[in-house]
């Protein structure tokens, strides 16, 4: 068991005391800190402490809440480092006894269509039962994920793109369904079938914040195709958005498997048809563990043959 780290000469630390500065700082809170490392609130801050005097320096700004100082911003990357570095090497010694060990800081969604993924990860877990998966989603969606990857806070991730490339990221297809529109049974559009963009540019629409992949997607069509749109209303909750629907405050895009069974709403068909498609990602800069493999794996994937 690794007990302390030799950071330089005259300092060591101890591994736990970099896990629950991350845990804190990724948290934002003391409270939620130690709730993600499962220790006593108590225990976070005294290593905290510990490490602030090991270091001469405070780490965070403590107030009504807490934010990271200039030095606990530079520090932050390299005790990821420092810990991905312990877990790659305890990985690579239990492979040579057949065991796949570690954890991995997965980027999930919050639908994830036709795609099976409590399934998927019951499977994973069977097979892989020392492997943890740190299941995470992004306020900030897609885009969210992609600039977690790019900075090392996530290993994989589930994103909504229609791109099979992307800079510094390897992206491989999992799954993908159509995009229908729903409007009320009021709406003038309600017995047209089937619509086309320029049918409904001018319509009043609810839709995800930017940079969730659906809202990113149904953007690009419009942009193809010269076209700009109104959206007045954000949400994430594509049941939330029918009832918005069904109430007039606009027309929506919804994932085929997202749809209400709604006698107060209409789904048209879309001409040409708009495609939700949701890939896997991890940064192309670095390899993945072999945790993260493992999952990959369970995608069908093979990160050694992937190309950017």
């Amino acid at each position: 068991m690794i007990r302390t780290i030799g950071i330089c000469d005259t300092l060591w630390v101890q591994p736990h005391q970099l896990r629950y500065f991350i845990a804190v700082a990724e948290t934002g809170s003391f409270t939620s800190g130690a709730q993600r490392a499962r220790v006593v609130q108590s225990a976070v801050s005294t290593a905290i402490q510990q490490l602030e005097r090991e270091l001469g320096t405070r780490l965070f700004v403590r107030g009504r809440g807490i934010a990271l100082t200039p030095e606990g911003e530079v520090l932050l990357p390299r005790a990821r480092e420092v810990l991905a570095a312990i877990e790659a090497a305890t990985a690579a010694v239990n492979a040579t006894r057949g065991r796949v060990t570690g954890t991995v800081n997965f980027g999930m969604m919050h639908r994830f269509g036709t795609f099976d993924m409590a399934g998927m990860l019951a499977a994973f877990r069977r097979k892989h039962p020392e492997v943890v998966v740190r299941g995470r989603t992004s306020t900030e969606g897609s885009r969210g994920h992609l600039d977690a990857l790019r900075r090392g806070d996530l290993d994989l991730a589930l994103v909504a793109t229609p791109h099979e490339t992307l800079p510094g990221l390897h992206l491989r297809y999992v799954d993908s369904e159509a995009l229908r529109l729903v409007c009320s049974t009021s709406h003038p559009l309600a017995k047209a079938g089937t619509v086309r963009l320029e049918q409904v540019a001018d319509e009043v629409f609810i839709d995800s914040p930017a940079g969730w992949g659906n809202r990113s997607r149904i953007d690009s069509a419009f942009a193809e195709a010269g076209l700009q749109r109104v959206v007045q209303t954000e949400t994430i909750d594509f049941a939330w958005t029918q009832a918005l629907v069904r109430e007039e405050f606009g027309i929506a895009f919804v994932p085929a498997s997202a749809l209400l069974t709604d006698t107060r709403l209409t789904v048209l068909d879309v001409e040409p048809e708009i495609t939700h498609t949701v890939r896997i990602a991890w940064a192309s800069n670095r390899p993945l563990s072999a945790a993260a493999a493992a999952l990959a794996a369970e995608f069908d994937l093979s990160p050694a043959s992937s190309t950017e």
